[in-house]
């Protein structure tokens, strides 16, 4: 008895660091791809200005940063406008056509904080960064995080 209770109790803490470890690297595997999209992000607009461009910056901010990509993630739906957040499957990425944010359902969110409205997402959206002076052609474009979010 005394054997089957440490057993027990060994395979329920191996479980809970399973879990654990898996939620971890499922938040790892998103910031790998916000890294990605971020460099794809300044890669186009350094294209852009180097071409003297820069005048097309202003679309980078209603194009779905997946479309700079070399090759999508696995787990990427396509383009959606205004989702009902129970109709994304959790663990996935979509574009969000009508607020230009590119979101991340998260999945495991045990220890996720969720936002103000309750959901368990991360989303971003590439700003334009307006020219020193306030001109009105925007000097540079950048892919930033939505609101921060709070994830262990």
């Amino acid at each position: 008895m005394v054997a089957l209770l440490l057993i027990s109790v060994l395979i329920g803490v191996f479980l809970e660091r399973a879990v654990y470890y898996q939620e971890l690297a499922e938040k790892a595997a998103m910031e790998q791809v916000a890294l990605d999209l971020r460099s794809s992000v300044n890669l186009r607009v350094a294209e852009l200005v180097l071409v003297n461009q820069a005048a097309e910056l202003r679309g980078l901010a209603s194009q779905n940063p997946m479309d700079l990509m070399a090759r999508k993630p696995a787990n990427y739906l396509g383009v959606l406008r205004d989702p009902a957040p129970e109709s994304v499957a959790p663990g996935n990425w979509y574009y969000d056509n009508g607020s230009k944010e590119l979101v991340y359902n998260v999945d495991l969110g045990r220890y996720f904080v969720p936002d103000a409205r309750g959901r368990k997402r991360a989303a971003w959206r590439v700003a334009l960064v307006p020219e020193a002076g306030g001109a009105a052609a925007p000097q540079w474009a950048r892919f930033e995080l939505v609101e921060p979010y709070r994830w262990f």
